[in-house]
């Protein structure tokens, strides 16, 4: 089960294409951490792809918004030396505050190469994104405050079978006042994860999408799972 999850987080870790000199792979693709229960703690890893020494300035930045946290944000290194076709990781660490209600809140994460600062920006909007980098990187992270591990609202669900093979359809919407990196996944008979994933991508507060899968042999269970905590959510449709 372990190997499976780390497989997992690998196939999905966001993905740099740059020029040979700033290759880089980072991981896990966002934050999404409950922030009023001391936990805010998180780690990414940066992974250097190219074949030289390479070193990153980490750092927090405010995302103008009036629901941004950076000012209460560190990280820790803020530095990374990394040789070649290795990787480092570094923390993240979100402080409470409670003047904060409930709700969404979001700071980004910086990662520069420390030679020219020309930053191309981008919001983790989606999983398993390949863009390219000429110099830095800027993402916004996502932290929440309270309990918003609602059940996903789900409608118009169907089982179905298309040459032979069962298949499951349904809206999902996202009523909890926060964002997840999501996928749909499966369990068999003893509750175990099974090694099929069908990404949704970032599914925001407010939004619904529609979902179609094919249920794989043994499922017993459509699960969703939450990438960048790495577990399945407490949400199960039983097969039919």
């Amino acid at each position: 089960m372990k190997k499976f999850l780390m497989s997992a987080l690998f196939t999905f870790m966001f993905v740099v294409n740059v020029i040979p000199s700033y290759a880089l792979k980072f991981y896990p693709l966002g934050y999404d951490k409950r922030i009023d229960k001391g936990d805010g703690y998180g780690e990414f890893t940066i992974v250097n792809t190219s074949k030289e020494p390479m070193r990153w300035k980490i750092s927090v930045g405010n995302t103008k918004k009036d629901t941004d946290i950076s000012r209460l944000v560190t990280v820790y290194p803020k530095v990374l030396t990394i040789e070649p076709l290795s990787e480092k990781s570094f923390k993240v660490y979100v402080k409470e505050d409670s003047s904060l209600k409930e709700g969404e809140y979001s700071f980004n994460l910086n990662v520069n190469p420390l030679k020219t600062p020309n930053v191309q920006k981008l919001k983790s909007g989606k999983t398993n994104q390949t863009f390219e980098m000429k110099q830095a990187l800027e993402l916004e992270m996502f932290a929440y405050v309270g309990d918003l591990n609602k059940p996903f609202e789900l409608s118009k669900q169907e089982f179905y079978e298309v040459n032979g093979k069962k298949k499951f359809r349904s809206h999902v919407k996202n009523n909890n006042k926060r964002g997840y990196e999501l996928a749909v996944g499966f369990t068999d008979k003893n509750n175990v994860l099974l090694p099929d994933l069908y990404p949704i991508s970032r599914l925001f507060d407010g939004v619904e999408t529609k979902i179609e899968v094919e249920i794989p042999e043994y499922s017993k269970n459509i699960i969703f799972y939450d990438y960048n905590n790495i577990k399945v959510l407490d949400q199960v449709i039983k097969i039919k």
